[in-house]
């Protein structure tokens, strides 16, 4: 399922994709800012979701811990975020674990940051 997910972050070309409850939704925008916006406004979304996003820094990682994520796919990825995420106990996967620094430039590549 979770090939899934990826394939449709890649093909619809949205920031973020979650599998909640068997039903699949897309999310375009500032990933972080959309992430937030959901923990704030439904945070039931999350709870024991699976997600792909293009990008997850520390922040987001957080908002997935709290939020009871159980599974995330990143094309990129920080190696704080994935510290976060694996010890939680997060299934984590991803394309690209990059230090800080670069995942900076990439997260603004991106559009997340100006």
């Amino acid at each position: 399922m979770m090939q899934e997910l990826i394939d449709t972050l890649h093909t619809e070309q949205c920031t973020l994709v979650i599998l909640h409850e068997g039903q699949i939704r897309t999310f375009d925008g500032h990933g972080v800012r959309r992430l937030y916006n959901i923990a704030s406004d439904e945070p039931e979304l999350l709870y024991e979701a699976k997600l792909a996003a293009k990008a997850v820094g520390r922040s987001a990682a957080s908002m997935m811990v709290q939020g009871g994520v159980k599974e995330v796919w990143a094309d990129y990825i920080s190696q704080q975020a994935y510290d976060v995420l694996h010890e939680a106990g997060i299934v984590v996967k991803y394309d690209k674990c990059l230090d800080h620094t670069t995942f900076l430039k990439v997260w603004q590549r991106l559009g997340e940051i100006f």
